[in-house]
């Protein structure tokens, strides 16, 4: 049942008033003045309100306006109560934001009808805000889906990077311990020989060289390969230094990618953001592709979050491997990824370009969509074309586009402003 409120201080009016609205199946309340009608509308949350204008100590323009100010009841129609020839009263009533008016005298089936109209205004604006915060929910819900899944691709692809670092710095601490187990065996040799010197140093010193010390050092000498070792050890520990210095840079690269400055826009480097990332995901391409880089040697410095940035890098140089590896490339007939940075006349630009298929013209449109992917279940969620999208145009003002080709393959640009 709608619920009708009727403001009037004359108490004929309201029972007239009242037993129309009755008749029409409505539940009604009524007040003698403008607040009253306030608070009681504050309270009840009247469907319609009718409100005469002439009233004292606050008229019913007031009250109309300060209805309609009040973000809570502004959405209950209000109908003015006027007098026939109160032209003047209708026009500042409706400017204070009065949905409909009627004059006195009425008819009742006239006051019923424009209260059943004001009513339908009101249940078509309640269905109206009812689907909105549908809506909003579903919208925040898909966000939170997007943000979810959006993690999902970042934790897949720190996955496969994980595990390609780790293959990565596995391979040159292997042979560091190899080496170590090696040299420690061959200091254990030397050790021994140095041992067997001091006695014929000692010996020679008292001028007593037996023969049995000399033979005992002849053949510590050839129990330890000395000359091997001599040659050996140097290699071993120049090999081993090789290798910590290739596990800094691969941790040096890996620093790159951490949220050291949070969201903050700090001057980054491009080219060694790229060198980074290659380092990074070198697991990832080496084995179907060739990359060469074209690096503007100067290229100025360049605003943006880097750990974003390094992201996008990484999506482009993942999606230019997996079109190669669909194409078939392979360790015998690899492809080839093709990254160059410019400096323009707005900003900087890097191109990426793959030897891949292209992609097909049916879904070139689709590219860059939240959750859209070309691959099999299981090999990939289709964000990171989408995440690349939002951190260059949202985040940092830039463009994203692509160029390509049936056959030949794919160039992504990314465009960035300058200083």
């Amino acid at each position: 049942m709608s619920k009708v409120l009727i403001v009037d201080d004359v108490p004929d009016l309201l029972v007239i008033a009242t037993c129309a609205l009755k008749a029409d199946g409505h539940e009604v309340l009524t007040v003698g003045n403008g607040k009253e009608a306030l608070e009681l509308t504050a309270a009840q949350r009247p469907d319609v309100i009718l409100l005469d204008v002439m009233m004292p100590e606050m008229d019913g323009i007031e009250v109309c306006r300060r209805l309609k100010a009040d973000p809570r009841l502004r959405s209950i129609p209000v109908i003015l109560v006027t007098a026939k020839t109160a032209d003047d009263d209708v026009v500042r009533g409706l400017d204070a934001g009065a949905d409909d008016y009627i004059t006195k005298p009425f008819r009742r089936e006239i006051l019923a009808a424009r209260v059943r109209s004001a009513l339908r205004v009101k249940q078509g604006h309640d269905a109206v805000c009812r689907i909105n915060e549908q809506l909003q929910v579903e919208i925040a819900e898909r966000k939170r889906m997007e943000c979810e899944l959006a993690r999902a691709q970042r934790l897949e692809s720190v996955g496969h990077l994980a595990a390609g670092i780790a293959h990565e710095i596995n391979t040159p601490n292997q042979f560091l311990g190899d080496n170590l187990r090696f040299i420690e065996q061959g200091f254990s040799e030397i050790t021994k020989l140095i041992a067997a010197l001091y006695r014929l140093l000692e010996a020679a010193k008292k001028a007593d060289f037996a023969e049995s010390l000399v033979a005992e050092i002849d053949a510590v000498h050839r129990q330890a390969d000395a000359d091997y070792l001599a040659e050996q050890i140097p290699k071993a520990a120049h090999q081993s230094l090789d290798g910590v210095r290739r596990i800094a840079h691969i941790v040096s690269a890996m620093k790159a990618f951490s949220p050291a400055n949070g969201d903050h826009k700090v001057f980054t480097d491009l080219n060694q953001a790229i060198h980074s990332t290659l380092v990074v995901c070198e697991d990832q391409w080496k084995p179907v592709a060739e990359v060469v880089t074209d690096l503007d040697p100067d290229l100025p410095l360049v605003p943006c979050v880097p750990g974003e940035l390094n992201e996008v890098i990484l999506n482009l140089v993942l999606n230019a491997v997996h079109a190669i590896a669909d194409a078939g490339g392979s360790r015998l007939d690899k492809g080839r990824i093709t990254i160059q940075t410019r400096r323009t006349t707005e900003g900087i630009e890097i191109r990426i370009q793959d030897s891949g298929s292209g992609i097909p013209e049916g879904i070139r449109h689709r590219v860059f969509d939240p959750f859209f992917t070309t691959r099999e279940p299981g090999k990939g969620i289709g964000q990171g074309l989408a995440i690349a999208h939002a951190i260059v145009v949202q985040k940092h003002r830039g463009t994203i586009s692509f160029q390509t080709e049936t056959g030949r393959g794919t160039t992504f640009t990314v465009r960035l402003p300058g200083r």
